[in-house]
């Protein structure tokens, strides 16, 4: 596993758990640059104007693409069990994301 951490920027959107696409539309959203991903072999950190979201290698319940917008963004929904909300990360660009998280040993479910 790598050693350093992967960031990048890019928006967010809280949601109930269970929500799909595209019927999140009236919870929390910030978009893109606003919000930071940063990626670690021990945890994940989501920054925005909301605060920050963690995931732990304890608190992972999910980590699954979400709601592709074709060349526009692509999300990725991450679910722990110490919130009653998930967050959706959306990226400019899903590979690097996913690649990121693979490498340091997340799986990502889709």
């Amino acid at each position: 596993m790598p050693d350093e951490d992967f960031t990048t920027r890019g928006g967010v959107a809280y949601i109930a758990p269970r929500m799909t696409w595209p019927f999140y539309m009236k919870n929390r959203h910030a978009t893109s640059p606003l919000a930071e991903l940063r990626v670690s072999a021990g945890e994940i950190a989501i920054s925005s104007p909301f605060g920050k979201f963690l995931v732990t290698r304890a608190n992972l319940v999910s980590i699954s693409r979400f709601g592709r917008i074709p060349v526009l963004a692509d999300g990725f929904k991450f679910e722990t069990s110490d919130s009653h909300e998930a967050l959706v990360f959306w990226a400019m660009g899903a590979t690097p994301v996913r690649d990121a998280l693979q490498r340091r040993g997340w799986e990502v479910v889709g």
